[in-house]
Formats: structure tokens, sequence, C-alpha cells
């Protein structure tokens, strides 16, 4: 005879035991999603960083440019692209617009502000992509460039001394030291442009004290008026007449191209430099604005000659390590150039010299006409290397 509480239990317990089976696996499939939902997470957060870095790694890139000349500011209607540039497995995607003086700025970011009477200073916009698998990361940057990395008008680091005719014109003469000589010294009247925001007109700034016909100006009456020096109670900063840094020798000298022919037994050739503005090719270390020689002059001076101005030529950074006499030579009696001389030792002019740009000496001796044209500096134009780029204000 059939039991049917024993068979009604038996079939409770199949089902009970199926009921809990049926948990188990929801309770592991759900385990399971859970962990991968996990790891996609963390996949999308990993790519995210890495998209991200590669936004940062492109405005780093477009900085350069600009600082180079690769892409030019100073310019309203300046509008450039790059990319994409593969990087670390990814890539980024850049965009660079330059802003005019009535484009909105990041608010409380007095740096960003340009106004249309600060020639020096150009301001850009810059938009950085970052591409890493499907993820994507995008930042906008404003950048400011300035032409300071070098020296402007002319700078001398320590003394100047004056012994033929110096003209200067849209900059003064800013000495780390003593000036003598300032009857030699002409100054077209106006702004200074090299450092106009600090020097309303042209004028000789000395740390030390400035010397004409033979006594200290500030001693005597008729000194001119915009004239400072120790005596005068008002010096120019310190690192107005500080030389380059090492850090900024050592970039310009891994930009340096090679002089070849023109660097010979007689010295440097700036004719036999190109003329004509390297241009841009893929990674291409040149700047494109113009031609960077870095020579170190060893244990003797470098003569330096040879006329530019002539025949039209892009623009030149010549850097000296050591000490350099121009116009000493046999090869020109002329020597000139658009762009930035810069000679860590003393510079001794010995034949007429003119710069339309700036100059920098260590130590100055002028025994024959120098001409230091900063007029320019209120253009776009600047020296090769010359700019100074950095960024002010990010957005993600």
């Amino acid at each position: 005879m059939r039991r049917p509480g024993r068979c009604g239990q038996q079939g409770f317990a199949l089902l009970a035991a199926l009921l809990i089976a049926s948990i188990a696996l929801l309770a592991t499939t759900s385990l399971v999603a859970l962990a991968l939902s996990s790891a996609s997470s963390s996949t999308d957060d990993a790519s995210s960083a890495r998209a991200a870095d590669l936004a940062r790694t492109g405005v780093a890139d477009a900085l350069q440019r600009l600082r180079w000349g690769w892409a030019r500011l100073g310019a309203a209607s300046l509008s450039a692209s790059f990319g994409p540039v593969a990087a670390d497995g990814g890539s980024y995607t850049v965009t660079i617009q330059a802003l005019s003086a009535s484009d909105p700025r990041p608010p409380l970011d007095k740096a960003c502000a340009v106004a249309p009477s600060d020639p020096d200073m150009a301001a850009c916009r810059i938009e950085s992509t970052g591409a890493w698998g499907q993820a994507r990361r995008t930042v906008s940057v404003t950048a400011l460039s300035s032409p300071d990395a070098l020296p402007r008008g002319l700078v001398v680091g320590a003394d100047a001394v004056l012994q033929a005719d110096t003209s200067l014109q849209g900059c003064g003469l800013y000495a780390g030291a003593d000036v003598t000589g300032r009857e030699w010294a002409t100054l077209s009247p106006g702004a200074d442009l090299a450092y106009g925001g600090l020097y309303e007109q042209n004028a000789v700034h000395a740390v030390g004290h400035i010397f004409s016909g033979g006594a200290e100006e500030h001693a005597t009456a008729g000194a001119p008026a915009a004239d400072t020096d120790a005596d005068a109670g008002v010096v120019p900063p310190a690192d107005l007449v500080a030389p380059p840094s090492a850090a900024s020798l050592g970039t310009l000298a891994c930009h340096s191209a090679d002089p070849g022919a023109a660097l010979g037994p007689y010295g440097l050739d700036l004719t036999l430099l190109d003329h004509t503005a390297p241009g841009v090719s893929g990674g291409a270390a040149a700047p494109a604005g113009g031609g960077i020689y870095v020579v170190d002059a060893g244990g003797s001076a470098l003569e330096l000659s040879g006329n530019r101005l002539a025949t039209p030529a892009c623009p030149l950074t010549v850097v000296v390590l050591g000490d350099c006499n121009v116009g000493g030579g046999a090869l020109s009696s002329t020597t000139a150039f658009e762009g930035a001389l810069v000679v860590t030792g003393t510079l001794t002019v010995c034949g007429p010299l003119s710069v339309a740009g700036g100059l920098y000496a260590g130590r100055l001796v002028v025994r024959a006409p120098l001409t230091v044209d900063a007029s320019g500096l209120a253009s776009a134009a600047a020296a090769p290397g010359s700019a100074d780029v950095r960024d002010v204000w990010w957005r993600w």
C-alpha cells in the first residue's frame, strides 16, 4: 500500500534542492557579472587615464612647436592643427588658435589678459585630444608667448666700455656693472620696446655707475633724466642683466645646426650660413623661423663676420660660448644680421656691427660702430628659439 505522506516529503525535498541550486547558480552568475563589470570599469578607468596622459603629451608638443617656431603666434588669424600623432600605443590630435584682446579669458586669471598695447605678448588656446582604444580625453589650455627666453635689446652682464658710436633703436643699454663712455651712445626717442613694461623711454640702465666724459654722469648737471644707476638710486632688476641660464643654452645647443664651411680658420662667416629657414618635416629639430648656431670658442676669441642684411636671409640666433671678436678678421669689414647674438664671454667690436634684434654679452668693448635695432620686437617676428611659451590655465 502506497504512503502519500512519504512521497510528498520526497517531492518537497527535491524541490527544495532545486531551489537551493538555482539560488546558488544565480549568486555565482551575479558574482561573475559583478567581477566582469568591475574588470570592465577598471579597464575603462585605465584607458581614460592613458587618454588623459596622451592629451597632456599633445599640449607639451604644441608648446614646443610654439617655442621653436614650428607654429607661429602673433596674429589673431593664427590657426594650426596637427595629428593624429602616434604615441605610447595611442595618439593625440591638437589644434592651436590665437586669441585676440577681445576674446574671453579664464576668470580671475590676470596673466591671460593680453592688451592690444602689449606687442611683446601673444596668447593662444590649445585643445588636445588623447585617444587610447575607445577612450577619448580632451584638455583646453590657454598659453602665453613672449620673447623672454633670450635677452632683448643690448644687455651686458658686467661692464660695458663704449669707445665708438653705439646706436640703439627701440631699446636701451642694460648693464650688470658699470657703463663707461655714455657720450658715445645714441638712443632713439620713444618707448623702450625691449622692456616697455619697465621703462617708458629708451635710456641707459646700470647696476653700477654710468660714466660720461670720464665722470660719473649723475655727479654733474645735465645727465639724461631717463638714465638710471646706483647713483640715481635705481638699478635694473638682477634677472634682466643675468646671462641666459645653462638650461636655456643647453636647449639651444640641442637645436643647433652644423655651421659647416661657415666655420673655418678665419672664424664664423655668417654669409655662408643657410639663407633659407629650415622647413618642418616630421619631428624636425630645427625651428621653422630661422637657424640656430651654437659655437664653442675654445681657448681663444672666435672671429665673427659677414653681412646678411645686404641680401634677403632668414634670421639667426648665434651663441658663442666664450669670447668673440667682431670685424677684426680678414673676411669682412661689416657684420650684420637679423636675430640674436649671445656671447657668454667678452664681446669686442673691432669692425662695424649691426644686429636687428637682440644682443647679449658677458662683457662688452665697443671700438667700432655698433647698432642694435630692437624696433622689430613690436612685430610677430622673433629670433629663432627666443620665445618663452608657458601654459597658464587648464580645463578638462
